[in-house]
């Protein structure tokens, strides 16, 4: 697995600070791509919002609950540098609070400006999100909207959305955005898969989107390593 180095790390965190997002390249290897994409498909096909905790989102294939449907999802929230980024804003005792998996459909997908949760307070970032792209996110196929600095204030979203720029990442990267930042998915106008797994992150103490300890089965529990559990807040209050 590749190595990062602290100070590149932090320079991603005070990008995720200062701007609102940081882009990590070579995050999943070419042959993690060619598995995920599969068992994403897999994912999708079963998907049972009874037991995954989500009503399906229309125009997507979509799958909420993650760490409960393969091994490679029960570590893979620990991956750096995205967890190393997560620990730097957010503490080192930060939490888990959803992995799903979105995908647009052909001309489907096109979401208003919006934050996931409110204005950023004044004196610390709550959340985090993460977006790892299995195929890649171009403009063509939906990636993501973004308006640097929007997480600093709490205005409105710009109705012309001036300022906004595509989160367009390669197979492979995420895209580390901070949860207070003005963002939306874009319409999937060619139809080319644009698969993206979300590992979103909050501090400890608020509420899971997704509580783990509801939601994974016992055998997936029992072979949860210590710090994955930590991380899921499995053992304690979230």
């Amino acid at each position: 697995m590749r190595a990062y180095a602290q100070e590149q790390v932090r320079e991603w965190a005070d990008q995720v600070e200062g701007r609102g997002y940081a882009m990590v390249h070579g995050v999943l290897s070419g042959d993690e791509l060619v598995f995920l994409r599969g068992t994403l498909d897999h994912v999708y096909a079963i998907y049972d919002p009874e037991r995954d905790g989500l009503k399906r989102v229309p125009g997507y294939h979509f799958s909420s609950n993650l760490v409960n449907k393969n091994p490679f999802f029960e570590t893979m929230f620990l991956r750096s540098p995205v967890y190393d980024i997560m620990r730097l804003v957010l503490g080192e005792d930060c939490i888990l609070s959803s992995l799903n998996s979105f995908e647009p459909l052909k001309d489907q997908g096109n979401q208003g400006l919006h934050r996931d949760g409110p204005p950023r307070p004044p004196e610390e970032t709550i959340a985090l999100n993460s977006m790892w792209s299995v195929d890649g996110m171009d403009r063509e196929n939906g990636a993501t909207r973004l308006i640097p600095g929007s997480h600093l204030h709490g205005e409105p979203p710009p109705a012309d959305e001036q300022g906004i720029i595509y989160a367009e990442a390669p197979p492979g990267s995420v895209v580390v955005t901070n949860a207070h930042i003005l963002h939306a998915a874009s319409a999937n106008p060619s139809g080319r898969r644009r698969r993206v797994m979300h590992g979103y992150f909050t501090r400890r103490g608020r509420p899971q989107q997704t509580e783990q300890r509801v939601f994974l089965s016992a055998e997936v529990q029992s072979r949860l390593s210590p710090q994955a559990r930590r991380v899921l807040a499995i053992d304690q209050e979230p």
